[in-house]
């Protein structure tokens, strides 16, 4: 399921917005919820993560305009996809500073929102997706939604970065590495696979993720990952 927001002072605006995503919706058999705001503080003080933010740049005096909202937003979410919705095209340039994915101008064509649309879904079909079966049912999580997978014997914990509850698979930890990128992930200790992107810091007794969690790292496997992870930061172009 995508997780939207739409953050807006306009009711027309929010409504139409939430008509054009429910009708592309139907068309693209997308599945998704969605909440809306009418003041960026509202979606910041909430705390949620979103995989897809409509924002609005100017919130006529009740609030931070559009682009110190997504600072705000950045700082605990790096992996939204934010369009910003804007009536002053002027500032296109200045959204690019916190990772803008589109620029809309209102008022919005729906041609060029259905086409930022698919471009969104484009992105989501190119990211690596694990598959994990639990109670009869099928659930798909990107790879770029987990912080680190936990093995406990038999069984396994996803631990993710977007702000959901960490979940219990009947998998173990070498299944679960199998099946993920062995390039974006490396088992740093015994019962720990980490996401390489996730990883803030680390020295030669532990790593700290970007959720803040701090994990052991095997004393022997320590050059070898400063190794790897030096090539993941240089093919990442971070």
């Amino acid at each position: 399921m995508v997780r939207i927001a739409v953050c807006d002072d306009s009711e027309f605006m929010r409504s139409e917005t939430k008509k054009r995503i429910l009708n592309y919706s139907v068309k693209k058999d997308l599945d998704y919820s969605l909440d809306e705001y009418d003041v960026g503080e509202k979606l910041v003080n909430s705390g949620e993560k979103y995989d897809l933010i409509f924002m609005d740049y100017e919130f006529e005096n009740k609030g931070a305009n559009g682009i110190d909202i997504a600072k705000k937003i950045r700082e605990y979410d790096k992996n939204s996809t934010i369009v910003f919705a804007s009536s002053y095209p002027s500032i296109v340039f200045d959204t690019f500073e916190v990772g803008t994915f589109r620029f809309l101008t209102k008022p919005i064509d729906i041609d060029k929102f259905n086409d930022v649309m698919d471009a969104f879904v484009k992105t989501l079909e190119e990211d690596s997706v694990l598959k994990i079966r639990l109670d009869g049912e099928n659930h798909f999580f990107k790879e770029s939604t987990i912080s680190y997978v936990e093995g406990m014997g038999k069984n396994c914990i996803l631990h993710f970065c977007d702000g959901r509850e960490k979940m219990e698979c009947r998998e173990t930890l070498g299944a679960i590495e199998a099946r993920l990128s062995s390039k974006k992930f490396y088992r740093c200790y015994k019962s720990y696979l980490i996401n390489l992107a996730q990883v803030d810091s680390y020295n030669h007794e532990e790593v700290t993720m970007s959720t803040g969690e701090k994990l052991l790292i095997s004393r022997l496997k320590y050059k070898e990952f400063n190794n790897i992870y030096a090539d993941y930061l240089v093919k990442a172009g971070v």
